[in-house]
């Protein structure tokens, strides 16, 4: 059993059906005046973008996402980061998805920025391919071997980041979705309901 909950840990929260998602792990580029991370978040990722916020993106506090999810444990690893650090994390719903366990590094932000997002219709919507998209996490596709993981890893992190409001309706979202399928959130309600703080695009 627990060698079933340590590989839990690895790979909560991927929802991509490719075989080899982390074949593409994460990029980390700086844009202007944020950090942009795109792609699978794979194990080592939470290291990787710390290194890579300690030189290259040293001094700058934006992040923006655009990642389908990944490595759950890692993705807390950079929420936590980022809310030590005090900085904003960015998802623009015209061109950004960010699902599964990147709106986990989403929730890490001390600001959380959700723009363009006041179009979308909170639900499962198949045609819809951006903005925050939530689901329990998954091992391989099953959702109840990743239980224990989520209540132990993920819940606690999810209370420490996010008001009550938000929390309650995060967690209520993901335990009644045991899909693949994103439930996908409307901008205006996100920031009613503290999940995010704001839905004006940075400048």
């Amino acid at each position: 059993m627990k060698s079933v909950f340590v590989f839990a840990l690895f790979l909560l929260g991927c929802q991509t059906a490719s075989a080899n998602p982390c074949d593409q792990p994460i990029q980390l580029s700086k844009v202007d005046n944020y950090v942009f991370l795109q792609g699978h978040l794979c194990p080592g990722d939470g290291k990787k973008f710390i290194q890579y916020m300690s030189g290259t993106g040293k001094g700058i506090s934006l992040v923006r996402l655009n990642s389908g999810g990944g490595n759950g444990a890692d993705a807390v690893e950079i929420g936590r980061y980022l809310r030590a650090n005090k900085m904003t994390t960015w998802t623009d719903a015209k061109q950004d998805n960010c699902a599964s366990a990147c709106n986990r590094v989403f929730a890490g932000g001390a600001q959380r920025i959700y723009s363009n997002a006041n179009s979308i219709q909170t639900g499962k919507n198949p045609k819809q391919q951006f903005g925050l998209g939530y689901h329990h996490p998954n091992v391989n596709g099953d959702f109840q071997v990743a239980e224990q993981w989520y209540q132990k890893g993920i819940v606690p992190y999810l209370k420490d980041m996010l008001p009550p409001k938000a929390f309650a309706w995060v967690y209520k979202t993901d335990v009644e979705n045991m899909t693949p399928r994103m439930v996908w959130l409307n901008g205006a309600q996100a920031v009613e309901l503290g999940i995010a703080t704001s839905n004006q695009a940075p400048r």
